[in-house]
Formats: C-alpha cells, structure tokens, sequence
C-alpha cells in the first residue's frame, strides 16, 4: 500500500472537516479509497451566487479525493433549485425560474475553477446538471419514487415539526425536494456523497434510494458547517451570512482576521 496515499486519506478524514461518516465505518471506507476508483460528488443548489468559505472547503476536499485518482463530479442542482430546499427554513423558499439558476450557475463555476483542476489532462473533474433526468422522469416514476418513504419519515424533519407547531404553511412539492435530491445518487450511479451536516437528511434519501433501485450502499461523508465563533451564526448563502469567495483579497483578509 502506497504509504503517501493512506497519509493523505487519513488526514482527509481526521483533520478536523470531517464531522460524520455514513455508515460508521471509517476503517470501510479509508479501504475503498485506498484500494478502489470511486465515485464522488458533492451537489448544491445555485439559488443565489453566493458562495462563501464553508463551500470552498468542501470542494478542495473533493479535489483532494481526485488526486487520490477517484471520479469526482460537481452537481448543480438547476432542477431541484427550481422547487427549494426546505432544509432549515421556517418558511417556504422562492421558487427561482430557469433563467435565474443559469445566470447563477455561471457564477459558480467561475468561483469555484480556482479550487478545483478542471482543465486537468488526466481524470478532471465532471460537472452535471440535475435537470438531464429530473426533467424526464414521468408521473409513474415521480409515484414510485414517493412510495419509497412515509410520510411520517418526512415529519420527523426538524423544521417541519416546528412549522407545525407555528401553524404555518408545509407545501406538498417540499415532501417531493428530498426525493428528487436523493435520486441524484441513482442516476450518477455514485459510491460517495460529500456535503455539510445540514444536509444529510437528503443524502440519507439518497442512500436509501440507491439501495432500493440499484442494490448499491452510498458512504455519505458529512462535512462540519462554519460559524461565526463569537455568535454561533452559521455561514449561509440563502442569509447572505459569512465570508464569501468574490470578496476582494483585502476584504477577504479583514472578515478572517475579524
């Protein structure tokens, strides 16, 4: 075993972005990294062209895991930002036009360059576009889809049981965000999600998704989220909170510093 790799596995793992592995076997997949080719994405939503420090982390990451020699794909989720992640909100998120996640996807992709090698000769990073199966899938599928978890499943989310006891609002189509997210995982057929631990309920639908329709266990490798240390505010950029990636250098500096 090549002595480099397991040193650089292991300090992927263990040093410290790493908040939980899916199922709770580091051993398991430290071995597959180390001895297989996987495939490895990380998927997020354009809704704004925000992108600030916590995301950045997590596509150096998924460049470190490429240069391991793993299949790595950045996934926008132009279809799913079009019905909006409940994750998290208290109230139903804007629903965005085509035309808005394009623009923001743009923007993505031109921040996101300096951080990963998209022009590498050899095994470059893959960039996909949930809208190509999303937008095809007929009402039959879109019901068995659903038939793959309960509605009281869906209610245990957080954010759900808080509407409920607020008396506000739980549209249907924000049941359908988790499902369409997790049939990412069947269609790019994938070994590895990486994403932030916010978002682990969809990427346990995910898994649940895959092993219904290809008989295949995901690993899901949840990163910590990054908060302001003095008010515990976590950066986001739905809330436009934290230290974003088109700042300038000067500025960029003096949010770290403060």
């Amino acid at each position: 075993m090549n002595r480099e790799k397991e040193q650089l596995v292991d300090s992927i793992l263990n040093r410290g972005i790493v908040q939980e592995v899916i199922p709770r076997d580091k051993e398991g997949l430290k071995k597959r990294l180390l001895e297989e080719k996987l495939r490895v994405y990380i998927g997020a939503d354009p809704t704004s062209t925000a992108l600030h420090l916590g995301h950045a982390q997590n596509y150096i990451l998924l460049e470190e895991l490429r240069l391991l020699g793993h299949e790595v794909i950045v996934l926008f989720g132009n279809f799913t930002a079009r019905i909006g992640d409940p994750t998290d909100k208290k109230t139903t998120r804007k629903q965005l036009t085509k035309e808005e996640v394009g623009y923001n996807v743009s923007d993505w992709i031109r921040q996101i360059k300096p951080l990963m090698d998209f022009g590498a000769e050899e095994n470059p990073p893959r960039i996909m576009y949930n809208d190509d199966w999303l937008s095809g899938l007929t009402m039959e599928e879109v019901v068995d889809l659903a038939s793959s978890v309960t509605v009281q499943n869906m209610l245990e989310r957080d954010m759900f049981e808080k509407r409920i006891k607020e008396e506000k609002p739980i549209y249907l189509h924000e049941f359908m965000y988790p499902l369409m997210q997790g049939y990412d995982s069947v269609a790019m057929d994938v070994d590895i999600e990486l994403c932030g631990m916010d978002q682990t309920f969809n990427a346990l639908m995910g898994r649940t998704l895959l092993k219904k329709y290809k008989n295949k266990d995901k690993f899901v490798i949840a990163t910590k989220l990054l908060a302001n240390p003095e008010t515990g505010e976590l950066m986001s950029k739905s809330n436009g909170t934290g230290i974003f990636l088109d700042y300038a250098p000067f500025d960029m500096y003096g949010a770290v510093m403060s």
